[in-house]
């Protein structure tokens, strides 16, 4: 596991010198196959990149529902058995929900490839040019990190797929694929704009910076090399420093127009919408109801954080529990955040956690987001107990916010905290692509 520090430090080194209400797709998106010959069509593909994490499979539904489904912050109440699947962690090869996934993050990722190998020859200027790469370098990226932490060892994509007779890839293996995704973020991280240039929905420099941070993170788990967890702190603690974002003053205004605390967010409108809302509300607020909060997490929000879980559990007349980040049930123009800056907290705290860091630092990033929600500081003072109060702290701040599933396995906790088997720590292929890709493998235990 020793390598992947390696590979890692050399790279940072080198780096200095559907039309369906139910199916939404993109109305801004370019096919892949349309030639990409000037810079407005440079321009159309990169927004139609951006605009494919708006699908079913990615933060427009699934991606967001499934990490809690999976987890323990939500349970399957609706008739969608595909969502059951994963409630129960029982998944098939065939579901549905998971095959979307898939093939959602890889067109993203083969939509920007698409721009990256034709982009050398367009006439635009330099600081054009730079902003574009880094944009599809980002989204590729962002891609290929959600892809892995689902299914591991994944084929990595930097070429666009434009016949049948590249469909046939092997997988890559983990180390590699961390390497890719670091490769990708690094030059990312160079050449996008600086927050101050960029709109809200549209990555910027400090979002690469941010999103290293998760990356280095999760490598340091998967190698416990404290020589990563050290990477993960700094480019965490480099987006604390820069000025460029603040903490919302109170939880509440994350979900309420507060755009200070976002680094990265999936921006929606009526044209391209989400349907999380639909999925959340309960049947007798003409939802559908197909996940709630299970009894035990409403419990243990009402017991000890009251400011966190008024801003995401209520009831219905019925009593019957649900999430309110997603309340926009007409338009669908929630907010999806992807990464914001308390998170940049919690893991700078987190690879001190587990590298053996100053306890002082890691209980005073704890009490940074407690304080913001009204709570007292942590009694948390061993190693042991730091990295349980993180945990929790990372389930209640980032409830139905796609963190948890992703946090359990990380950290190797999924098997104790959710009483799986290791095995299904990790969702199987889909069917699909073991069909169509003679190279591919089957997960263990599918």
């Amino acid at each position: 596991m020793k390598k992947i520090s390696y590979i890692l430090i050399a790279l940072v080194l080198t780096s200095i010198s559907c039309t369906k209400m139910l199916d939404v797709q993109p109305t801004a998106s370019v096919s892949t196959e349309q030639a990409i010959k000037d810079k407005e069509g440079v321009d159309k593909a990169i927004t139609g990149a951006y605009y494919s994490l708006h699908d079913v499979g990615n933060y427009g539904r699934n991606k967001v529902i499934v990490e809690d489904l999976a987890a323990d912050n939500l349970n399957w109440t609706g008739t969608t058995r595909d969502y059951q699947q994963i409630g129960e962690n029982l998944i098939a090869s065939d579901n549905a929900i998971i095959d979307g996934i898939w093939t959602s993050n890889y067109d993203c990722i083969n939509r920007v490839n698409n721009v990256l190998v034709r982009i050398a020859d367009i006439d635009m200027s330099v600081a054009e040019r730079n902003k574009y790469t880094g944009d599809a370098l980002f989204l590729r990226a962002l891609s290929h990190y959600n892809l892995l932490c689902y299914f591991g060892a994944i084929p990595i994509k930097t070429k666009p797929t434009l016949d049948l007779s590249t469909i046939n890839q092997a997988r890559n293996s983990v180390l590699e694929v961390y390497t890719q995704i670091v490769a990708d973020l690094l030059q990312a991280e160079m050449l996008l704009p600086a927050p101050a240039n960029r709109a809200l929905g549209w990555a910027s420099s400090l979002s690469a910076t941010a999103l290293l941070a998760r990356v280095y993170l999760s490598a340091f788990q998967y190698s416990n090399d404290p020589s990563i967890a050290a990477m993960a702190k700094a480019k965490a603690e480099e987006v604390i420093n820069s000025g460029d974002y603040t903490l919302a003053p109170a939880y509440i205004d994350l979900f309420n127009g507060n755009t200070t605390e976002s680094i990265f967010e999936v921006v929606f409108d009526a044209q391209n919408y989400n349907r999380l809302a639909q999925y959340f509300f309960p049947v007798s607020l003409t939802g559908r109801y197909e996940v709630s909060p299970p009894a035990a997490f409403v419990q243990s929000f009402h017991a000890t954080d009251a400011v966190r879980y008024d801003a995401s559990i209520t009831f219905d007349a019925k009593n019957l529990p649900y999430g309110i980040k997603y309340k926009d049930y007409t338009s669908g123009t929630d907010r999806v955040y992807v990464l914001r800056l308390a998170e940049m907290y919690m893991i700078r705290a987190e690879a001190l956690a587990w590298s053996n860091g100053s306890i002082e630092d890691i209980r005073n990033d704890i009490n940074t987001l407690r304080i913001r929600s009204g709570l007292p500081t942590t009694t948390a003072t061993s190693y042991d107990e730091l990295k349980l109060a993180i945990e929790g702290e990372r389930r209640h701040e980032f409830a139905f916010e796609s963190q948890r599933w992703s946090d359990l396995v990380r950290t190797k906790r999924a098997t104790t905290v959710l009483g799986i088997a290791e095995k299904y720590t990790l969702f199987p292929i889909p069917l699909s692509e073991l069909q169509t890709n003679t190279l591919m493998t089957q997960n263990p235990g599918y």
